[in-house]
């Protein structure tokens, strides 16, 4: 009997080192018409849960930075090209041990739009919340377009 316990307790501990070796080998990904992941370095997002935001030039860019970035040297912000690439921002929230989240940039010409599809893959196991505002530049949504958003876990 007790070694049935012991037998168990090894299985039971094998399969939490083999979760957290998965858990920690997840990695970000970005593909299609992504230009790049953008980074907000100190600043912190003042942001509602699972908003949705589309930056498509300086104005809105100087509004948004002042409105929601607090507390941060927002000069030290990367610059973007708004006569070429659009700051995209998807925030997700997530219960999971970890998790990875792939970007990609969908452009259906025939349709006109522009889908920002997000794929959450998650490390179970464990409750714990996460978030990601998924903060992308992309390709400037051409006159007639429509930013489409979606997420999906894996």
């Amino acid at each position: 009997m007790r070694l049935t316990g012991y037998f168990i307790l090894l299985c039971f501990a094998g399969l939490l080192a083999n979760c957290n070796r998965e858990c920690r080998n997840l990695a970000n990904t970005q593909s299609g018409g992504i230009v790049k992941a953008y980074e907000f370095g100190d600043c912190f997002l003042y942001t509602n849960l699972d908003s949705q935001v589309v930056i498509d030039d300086a104005g809105k860019w100087t509004a948004f930075k002042q409105k929601y970035l607090k507390y941060c040297d927002t000069q030290k912000l990367e610059n973007i090209d708004f006569s070429q690439h659009m700051l995209v921002g998807y925030k997700i929230k997530v219960y999971a041990c970890n998790v990875a989240f792939h970007r990609k940039l969908i452009i259906d010409d025939n349709a006109k739009t522009y889908t920002y599809s997000i794929e959450t893959e998650l490390c179970r196991g464990c409750n714990s919340e996460l978030t990601s505002p998924n903060w992308v530049i992309m390709p400037k949504l051409p006159a007639g377009y429509t930013m489409l958003f979606r997420n999906k876990v894996r």
